[in-house]
């Protein structure tokens, strides 16, 4: 049985363009795909979304809180702490 697929949208900033390069980094077979004002991602299971990732990759500290500043949808489950944010299927 396949696993759903766990989805992420974004606002299609500056700011959410480098989140979504750093999201590449620590989530392998993820999609990605740039729509005019927002970036989908996509992938089986679960996408993982770490602090120090993106803090590393926007050179400056960064709290998973602030991805709902730029969030435009969700498809699954959340979990969210200080370290992570988290969207997955609990299938």
């Amino acid at each position: 049985m396949s696993k759903s697929i766990a989805l992420l949208c974004i606002q299609a900033t500056d700011e959410g363009r480098t989140i979504a390069e750093a999201i590449k980094v620590d989530n392998e077979g993820i999609q990605i795909t740039n729509k005019p004002a927002m970036i989908q991602i996509e992938r089986e299971g679960e996408i993982v979304i770490k602090a120090d990732t993106v803090s590393d990759a926007l050179g400056r500290d960064w709290d998973p809180e602030e991805l709902q500043l730029i969030l435009i949808s969700t498809g699954g489950q959340i979990d969210e702490d200080d370290e992570q944010f988290v969207v997955y299927w609990n299938n």
